[in-house]
């Protein structure tokens, strides 16, 4: 299988679990942690649009990473979705941190902070094991290509 047909395969993979895990995902997380706030926030159409645009893309992007992984995928199948997700993870917070600004400061009730400092690690890591399955599962070996011979 050529590289570029498996960086295709990583980032497919990436945008479908980016979909599922950190779009669905992250806007039911954010639905339940809203009810931690004495006035929760009205959920619009157009803002779960963009939730799931947003983990579609992050999943696109970030999926073909996985790829550099691979030597570990050969060796510990079941740890590299979660080193992956770790990985991840660390990207987003860097993005976060960056559009925040690091001496910039969060306002919002303890309940709200710590649900979100559970809940959204849980699905960066979630979202790194799905990524993995799915491109195990797409992936074929490379014994199952076409020979290379000419049809008589």
């Amino acid at each position: 299988m050529s590289r570029g047909h498996r960086v295709v395969i990583a980032a497919v993979a990436g945008l479908v679990a980016g979909t599922l895990v950190l779009g669905v995902g992250g806007r039911l997380a954010m639905r339940a942690i809203a009810y931690t706030e004495p006035a929760p926030p009205r959920f619009t159409g157009l803002g779960t649009l963009q939730v799931l645009g947003a983990g579609a893309a992050w999943g696109a992007v970030t999926g073909p990473a996985l790829l550099v992984l691979d030597g570990l995928r050969a060796r510990w199948h079941w740890a590299t979705g979660l080193v992956f997700g770790a990985v991840v993870l660390g990207l987003a917070a860097l993005v976060v941190g960056s559009v925040l600004g690091f001496g910039g400061r969060i306002v919002a009730p303890p309940a709200f902070i710590i649900l979100s400092a559970v809940v959204f690690p849980i699905l960066f890591l979630a979202h790194g094991v799905m990524v993995n399955l799915l491109v195990r599962r797409w992936q074929r070996p490379d014994a199952a290509a076409p020979s290379s011979g000419t049809a008589v």
